[in-house]
């Protein structure tokens, strides 16, 4: 089981944990502004979780880790003295079920708030220091989407910066096509950029496959491969 499959079995857990807590939270009555809070801090965690170890994901929270990072070390901290301070109320007439729940808030603290809590914290070094950190499935540095192309369909290439200044197309059996010559330095810091093949008819005559290289004077230090079909 890889990784991400794993983050996914275990986010699938601790989502029915989340699940069986807030449902408890409804049952005591403690409010829905409560049960809310619960429902807001798990999901942030998940999302910590799942972004780790998968780059869309982590494109996708952002900056907005840090607000919910935040709000989550509020919540659960003023969730953890809460309960310490409802324990030492009752310390005197304590049943099985209070012992049950000290012990569920201790796993629940320690087995699945803190992991995410690293989490968010190496998304947070992400965010100041790029490419820092060796988080598991990186994205290649160059990414063509979709694989297969057809005409009318767009064809986006992502890439990691910096990266080489000159990208060309090797047609299937042909020679090397170049979009954009390497004298083009500001290519090197583009993210991302978009192509029309209907509108590239010198490169896309033919059905097959298509190799996109990225290229620094001339050594190719990038490359990607499509299926094009007429």
């Amino acid at each position: 089981m890889g990784i991400w499959n794993s983050t996914l079995a275990y986010v699938g857990a601790r989502t029915l944990l989340a699940g069986a807590m807030i449902a408890l939270l409804l049952r005591r009555r403690v409010g829905p502004w409560y049960a809310g809070g619960q429902v807001v801090s798990d999901l942030s965690c998940a999302a910590f979780l799942l972004g780790y170890v998968n780059a869309d994901v982590r494109d996708d929270i952002g900056w907005l880790v840090v607000p919910l990072l935040l709000f989550v070390l509020v919540w659960e901290t003023m969730r953890f003295f809460d309960n310490r301070q409802a324990a030492a109320l009752r310390d005197e007439n304590e049943s099985w079920l209070d012992v049950a729940l000290r012990t569920y808030g201790l796993v629940w603290t320690w087995g699945f708030v803190l992991p995410a809590v690293l989490a968010a914290g190496f998304l947070m070094f992400e965010l100041v220091a790029p490419r820092e950190w060796p988080f598991p499935n990186p994205r290649p540095p160059l990414v063509c989407s979709p694989r297969v192309v057809q005409p009318g369909t767009e064809l986006t290439l992502t890439m990691s910066v910096p990266h080489g200044t000159e990208l060309a197309v090797f047609p299937p059996g042909g020679r090397a096509v170049t979009l954009i010559p390497s004298t083009n330095r500001p290519f090197g810091d583009v993210p991302k950029i978009t192509l029309l093949p209907d509108t590239l008819p010198q490169v896309f005559r033919d059905s097959g496959v298509y190799t996109v290289a990225v290229s620094t004077q001339g050594d190719v230090t990038r490359v990607c491969r499509i299926r094009y079909t007429r």
